[in-house]
């Protein structure tokens, strides 16, 4: 259960590169001063980390997520490197972060899957303050409506039968699935399929 006060936002998403594009660039049309870290893995000091002007970039940076400093155009820590394009803020300060988590095609004994990524995001309505708070809610609320522009719905179903919805999926990801069969995972062992078909 979240701390009192905390608000958090998280949605699953299935998506191909292609998707992820779509879904960056929508972010970028909403929130045009926004600037995403790129996040390599390994422990944290071992690689330089960049503000990007796009999730694009910070993708293609190295690693599979990367995060938006909130609100729009928030100074980056000292030790972040800016990139050309990208907006730091000096005097405004961060007080939240949207991950970015990529989905992941995998292949284990059961045959291959693809995992779902995320959108989430995560703060302290009484450490920001009710302004803050207010521009988090707005600028968080574009980011969640620019998803849903370049992505679909979709519910998922279990192998029991159990079906689990609120998740959305990109045009790419949603025709391999639909075209392959290939099943989708929400970060864990179970295989899940599309439910129905995914509807706009």
């Amino acid at each position: 259960m979240a701390p009192p006060g905390s608000r958090t936002r998280t949605t699953d998403v299935w998506l191909l590169p292609e998707d992820e594009r779509g879904v960056g660039q929508r972010i970028g049309d909403v929130l045009p001063r926004s600037g995403w870290l790129c996040s390599q893995p390994g422990p944290k000091g071992l690689h330089e980390v960049h503000l990007h002007p796009s999730l694009v970039e910070a993708l293609d940076c190295g690693g599979r997520q990367a995060f938006l400093l909130l609100p729009e155009g928030a100074g980056a820590p000292e030790d972040v490197l800016v990139a050309e394009g990208a907006v730091s803020r000096s005097d405004l300060s961060r007080s939240a972060v949207l991950q970015f988590l990529c989905s992941r095609r995998f292949r284990d004994g059961a045959g291959e899957a693809l995992e779902a990524g995320r959108l989430a995001v995560r703060w302290d309505e009484p450490e920001v303050g009710p302004e803050r708070h207010r521009l988090l809610t707005d600028q968080t609320r574009l980011a969640w409506r620019a998803l849903r522009s370049a992505t679909r719905p979709a519910s998922v179903e279990a192998a029991h039968g159990g079906r689990v919805s609120g998740m959305r999926i990109g045009p790419a990801a949603y025709d391999l699935v639909t075209g392959t069969g290939m099943p989708l995972t929400r970060g864990g062992s179970q295989r899940l399929r599309l439910a129905g078909g995914a509807t706009r």
